[in-house]
């Protein structure tokens, strides 16, 4: 009985019993049958795929009929356009003018269910299936100026079979450039002509009127004159500029007649630098080779000052006729400008110049334009320089201000200021402290002085001893309770009435506390540890625009911190606190107490004056100066008289 139970658990029909999972056991017929069906399926799907046609849009054949009329060009096209496969695209068919008609034919002379619409530049055929498709399109198009000649653009060739026909009355010349001339006849006093053009090329038609041997070796030219007047503090500077358009024949030399009393200096054309002749008031100019086009002539004079009875406009005069003349200034000294006579004058926007002249005067800050419509012989310039700014007697190039709270909530502001004045006899600096503010000392120059008091505005005598720079330094005392808790710090610091050119701030605040910047009046600076020194004649204020509102290496995964980025960070010595302030790096954790840390270099730094007990040996301060703290700094150029810092704080400092 023991092995007929062993044979049992043995058997297949146990075996069966125990199938793993994710799996499933099929009889060998059905799963051959399985494998035979799914090759047939790709089988069929693969004779599908070889049996489709490659998805191709192609303009076969393009035709183009063009009669020229008096003022436009009526213009006939017609497309082939072959389809294979399924076109998710629509197609662009290039076509000049503007279309008025356009009808659609597919190869059964049926309509289909294909659509054709105008597009600038042509029309746009959409083949929802393929086959070939029949575009037949009437357009209207204007010949240049309107008047039977000029160039009209035919658009691009995009067939490998291309033609054009051109209708056109006998009495007009033609040309295309490019195009191959296939036949040309004349039929009923109309010109036939049919052209070939390469695919890809942009065809055009030029029509201008027919001229005789004689008439034609007359030249046609025209010009724009353009007289810019430059005035700067050390004189006015004329330039007078000369665009030549020649339509038919050529220039070999520009002739220009000068208005009485100006002298050139300098000449140039569009071939370089010539040394300018003039003989009997005429200018005279020869060309190294021939103008046919677009050419220009620059005349530069100046004058040493300005004529009472203002300043004359006589234009030059170039040969050919004048079809414009304006007038562009360009500024570098406060004064009223009008030109006179004033009806005589239209102001027109610097954007408004020829294209050709606002493209060169680009470079030229240009301040106003005029055109001119009168007579040249009465215009002139009416110049009246505006008073000068009364200079201030006195500046201040620099202002450094070092502000400490400290434990007990007094706040201590010490301003050290450089002065700039015309004379030092007499000057002085006044001062207005906060409400609640007490002077506590003054010094000039490093020696003590004892102020004025003005109805509440200190008056600090800058002294009687050379030279126009003095040294001020200036200190006053606060009493201001912070209270407990999350509270918001305020501070107005002391006003002064002369105007500030540099100003930086340096707020030390006690540990024991944490504060945020919630505004003020001057930018938060990093460059806390800049020590307040003397100015010197070459320093420069550099004014700086505003950070980016995304930093490029935030974005970063990493990024170095150099040697000069280490010594620009103030806690510098503090490692966490290196890499709390480098962009693209990001802590992992929270550092309690390493930002303190790292911070009581730059704040040992500061109150290193302090700490002695006195201010330029004046007397002893009246407060208790911390241990250690934060530094915050704080910049501005030309800031306002008025200036408030608010902070945040949490805890009692």
């Amino acid at each position: 009985l023991a092995v007929l139970a062993v044979l049992g658990v043995l058997s297949p029909t146990s075996a069966a019993t125990t199938t793993p999972d994710g799996k499933v056991r099929v009889p060998l017929k059905d799963y051959l049958a399985l494998l035979e069906t799914a090759e047939r399926v790709e089988q069929q799907k693969a004779e599908v795929r070889a049996g489709q046609e490659a998805a191709v849009a192609e303009v076969v054949a393009q035709r183009l009929a063009v009669t020229v009329g008096t003022s436009e060009a009526v213009i006939t096209a017609d497309f082939e356009v072959v389809v294979r496969g399924t076109i998710l695209r629509p197609v662009f068919l290039p076509l000049a003018g503007l279309p008025e008609k356009i009808e659609l034919r597919e190869a059964a002379g049926s309509p289909g269910m294909a659509s054709v619409t105008a597009a600038p530049g042509g029309v746009v055929l959409a083949a929802p299936r393929p086959g070939r498709y029949s575009v037949h399109v009437n357009a209207r198009a204007s010949l240049g100026n309107g008047g039977g000649t000029g160039r009209l653009a035919l658009g691009r060739v995009v067939a490998p079979v291309a033609s054009a026909e051109v209708d056109l009355p006998v009495d007009l010349a033609w040309t295309s450039p490019g195009a191959v001339v296939v036949e040309e006849r004349e039929e009923g006093g109309r010109r036939r002509v049919r052209l070939a053009t390469a695919r890809g090329a942009e065809a055009f038609l030029d029509v201008r009127r027919k001229v005789d041997s004689a008439e034609a070796e007359k030249l046609l030219a025209q010009s724009v004159v353009l007289t810019i007047l430059q005035l700067r503090p050390e004189g006015l500077r004329r330039h007078d500029v000369v665009l030549y358009e020649v339509r038919r024949g050529g220039l070999d030399r520009f002739r220009v007649d000068l208005p009485a009393g100006l002298e050139i200096e300098q000449a140039g054309t569009d071939e370089g630098a010539v040394v300018p002749v003039v003989e009997d008031g005429r200018l005279t100019i020869h060309r190294q080779r021939q103008l046919q086009g677009a050419g220009y002539l620059v005349l530069s004079s100046s004058l040493p000052s300005l004529p009472a009875a203002g300043l004359p406009l006589a234009a030059v005069a170039p040969e050919p006729e004048v079809r414009a003349r304006y007038l562009a200034l360009a500024s570098a000294v406060a004064a009223d400008v009008r030109p006179l006579p004033e009806g005589s004058w239209v102001r027109v926007d610097v954007s408004d110049l020829p294209p050709t002249l606002s493209e060169a005067l680009s470079a030229l800050d240009l301040t106003a334009a005029w055109r001119f419509g009168g007579k040249g012989e009465e215009a002139r310039l009416a110049v009246t320089e505006l008073p000068a700014v009364p200079a201030a007697e006195a500046t201040i190039r620099r202002r450094d201000t070092t502000t400490l709270l400290t434990v007990d909530g007094t706040l201590l502001h010490l301003d050290r200021f450089t002065i700039d004045s015309q004379g030092r006899t007499g000057a002085a600096l006044d001062v207005t402290l906060p409400a609640g503010g007490k002077l506590w000392s003054t010094q000039v120059d490093g020696q003590p002085v004892r102020p004025l008091d003005r109805g509440g505005v200190i008056s600090v005598p800058l002294g009687f001893s050379g030279g126009v720079r003095a040294e001020v330094e200036v200190v006053s005392v606060l009493e201001k309770a912070v209270p407990p808790g999350r509270s918001l710090l305020a501070f107005e610091l002391p006003q002064v009435t002369l105007p500030v050119q540099l100003h930086r701030l340096r707020l030390l605040l006690p540990e024991g506390a944490s504060y945020r910047v919630r505004r003020g009046d001057l930018r938060f600076s990093l460059d806390t540890h800049e020590r307040p020194a003397s100015v010197r004649e070459d320093d420069v204020i550099t004014v700086t625009a505003e950070s980016p509102m995304l930093d490029e290496r935030r974005i970063s995964t990493g990024a170095t911190v150099t040697q000069r980025e280490l010594e620009k960070i103030p806690t510098a010595r503090d490692p966490w606190a290196t890499l709390q302030n480098s962009p693209g790096v990001l802590t992992d954790r929270i550092n309690v107490g390493g930002n303190e840390s790292g911070q009581q270099s730059v704040f040992k730094q500061e109150i290193e004056g302090l700490r002695q007990g006195r201010v330029g040996g004046v007397k002893p301060l009246p407060v208790a100066i911390p241990e250690g703290g934060k530094v915050f700094g704080f910049s501005g150029v030309l800031p306002p008289v008025r200036i408030t810092v608010e902070l945040d704080v949490k805890g009692n400092p």
